[in-house]
């Protein structure tokens, strides 16, 4: 060969890189901490949590939504049940009231029941003296003559006086007036 064919073969050589490598220059030194198999492990197992707390985030995400959808769509419901208990309130008050209405009728009715009691006494008693002036009357009669006693006329003469003339006569059995 000559000069210039090793010249020539010398650069080439320098230009190209050497491809086959040792397996010696290949294979990392066994200090170094960030090829080791824990530290793969490790990153491995990083990763892995982030990806579930991404995906975690996301899902408590699509879960507030659904919430806040569900309740948006259950207040019309819960404003009615508020307006129910409402009525339902104010239909409580009235009852009671009418409650309470109804326990002071029964009790006036008690009181008017109890004083009727001792109207039908005070009647009864009354009755009886009646009884017993009649009786005293009719027996009265018996023993005097009473004079008949006729009118003649109208009596009251309808309306506001004025309007008929009134007689009255006297049987004169009284006495002269």
């Amino acid at each position: 060969m000559t000069l210039r064919g090793r010249v020539d073969a010398r650069v080439r050589k320098a230009a190209r890189p050497t491809v086959i490598a040792s397996t010696a220059a290949l294979a990392k030194p066994r200090g170094d901490a960030l090829h080791s198999t824990a530290t793969r492990a490790g990153v491995i197992v990083g990763v892995s949590a982030a990806i579930y707390a991404v995906s975690l985030a996301a899902v408590a995400g699509l879960e507030a939504n659904s919430q806040a959808q569900a309740a948006a769509d259950a207040q019309p419901a819960l404003n009615a049940l508020a307006a129910t208990t409402s009525e339902n309130d104010a239909m409580n008050a009235a009852i009671s009231d009418a409650n309470a209405r109804l326990q002071q009728l029964a009790h006036d009715y008690d009181s008017t029941s109890t004083d009727m009691s001792a109207y039908q006494a005070k009647f009864d008693q009354l009755s009886a003296l009646v009884a017993k002036i009649q009786g005293s009357a009719a027996a009265m009669n018996a023993h005097f003559k009473l004079p008949a006693v006729t009118m003649h006329g109208s009596v009251g003469g309808g309306g506001g006086g004025g309007g008929g003339t009134v007689v009255v006569t006297t049987s004169g059995g009284s006495g002269k007036p």
